[in-house]
């Protein structure tokens, strides 16, 4: 950068108001900080520190340095949740897989249970739930009836699984709802007290578009949904009642996910009293 070019952009930034000034110097040190491109060079920042002339211009940068220890603290407590959600899918997604798995085998049982004709032997569908009831199979594996004059292999997970799997599908909700609450408080505080800083907002868009995949990406282990007849199909499963289809409903879509209102309020409340003194202690 000319000399010429550094006097006319140092000029305009000490006559720009203090919140402009501040705002410039904590996005050029949370863009260094995140190996990003600095906005400003070292001789730029240090004099615009310097362009600090009035006790009120130096507390509006007291303020915007004080909320930005606070938002590092808020966006380290998005990316620790973000962390935990994504532990959750890896549970949830092994029983997704496992009950996939489990109706893909109870499909092939049935087609192997079916003679030429076209009609299941009830002897070999007798047969095969026997020997899934053994040990060590012990499958949760029974005989329903599909017609008036035939039966259907049914194999499903266990109560203490299907159990579970409600119980991790709730605790990975709750964590959303928490991650959405944390999300929620980083923005609105940026607003107050600072525009909004690139760096920290690429974050947060990021977690945020990491567990709304995640939460797609888990759903489909148990159905594609991204083909022209999935409608029709699902009106089908809707009729018999499937329980993978009941699974994958329980598991609502990010968006679709109400942020924790409580969490927030607490957060905002939190960070604002924490501000407040680190300025009393100035």
């Amino acid at each position: 950068m000319g000399k010429a070019r550094e006097r006319r952009l140092l000029a305009q930034m000490r006559k720009a108001d203090a919140r402009k000034k501040s705002t410039l110097l904590i996005k050029n040190y949370v863009e260094k900080v995140m190996g990003g491109e600095p906005l400003l060079t070292e001789l730029e920042a240090f004099k615009l520190m310097r362009s600090f002339d009035s006790d009120e211009e130096r507390q509006e940068y007291n303020i915007a340095l004080s909320a930005l220890k606070s938002l590092s603290g808020c966006i380290e407590e998005v990316r620790v949740k973000q962390l935990k959600v994504i532990t959750i899918f890896t549970f949830l997604g092994n029983l997704f897989s496992r009950a996939k798995e489990y109706r893909n085998f109870e499909n092939l049982l049935n087609e192997l249970c079916m003679k030429s004709d076209g009609v299941f032997s009830k002897r070999l569908q007798e047969r095969a739930v026997k020997f899934g009831r053994l040990v060590p199979y012990f499958y949760n594996i029974g005989l329903e009836e599909k017609s008036e004059d035939q039966q259907w292999i049914v194999l499903k997970l266990s109560d203490q699984e299907l159990a579970l799997t409600k119980e991790v599908t709730e605790a990975l909700e709750q964590e959303a709802s928490e991650l959405k609450a944390l999300t929620k408080a980083t923005r609105d505080l940026m607003k107050e007290y600072t525009t909004s800083i690139s760096s920290f907002g690429d974050l947060i868009d990021s977690c945020e578009k990491c567990v709304r995949e995640g939460i797609s990406l888990t759903k489909r282990m148990l159905f594609n949904t991204n083909f022209e007849q999935w409608d029709e199909l699902r009106d089908s499963l809707e009729k018999h009642s499937d329980s993978l289809l009941a699974m994958m409903d329980d598991l609502p879509d990010y968006d679709e996910i109400v942020f924790d209102e409580e969490l927030y309020k607490e957060k905002v409340r939190s960070l604002n009293q924490e501000i407040a003194n680190r300025l009393q202690s100035l």
